[in-house]
């Protein structure tokens, strides 16, 4: 398991977003935003986030769920799909 903090995980998945060029900044912040907003909801049990000394970090297996994440977010986009999207994310 990998332990990332939070903004090191959101620089990590913006950073593949970016690698769409189909998806670009516009995308990418988009996806940072509704991260955040799905971050504070209290309403969402979250798995794979750790708060320790104050500090929120995001859990993942191995860095080929980044590349996941990201990918599953350019199919959202393309099919239109984002509100699926996050309410399945985790």
């Amino acid at each position: 398991m990998i332990k990332l903090e939070i903004e090191e995980f959101i620089f990590e998945v913006k950073d593949e977003i970016l690698s769409y060029e189909e998806l670009g900044q516009e995308q990418a912040d988009m996806w940072e935003l509704n991260f955040l907003k799905w971050l504070k909801n209290d309403n969402i049990k979250k798995k794979n986030v750790k708060i320790e000394k104050g500090n929120t970090y995001y859990l993942i297996d191995d860095e080929s769920e980044i590349f996941d994440i990201a990918d599953e977010y350019y199919y959202a986009v393309d099919v239109n799909k984002i509100d699926e999207y996050w309410k399945k994310f985790q």
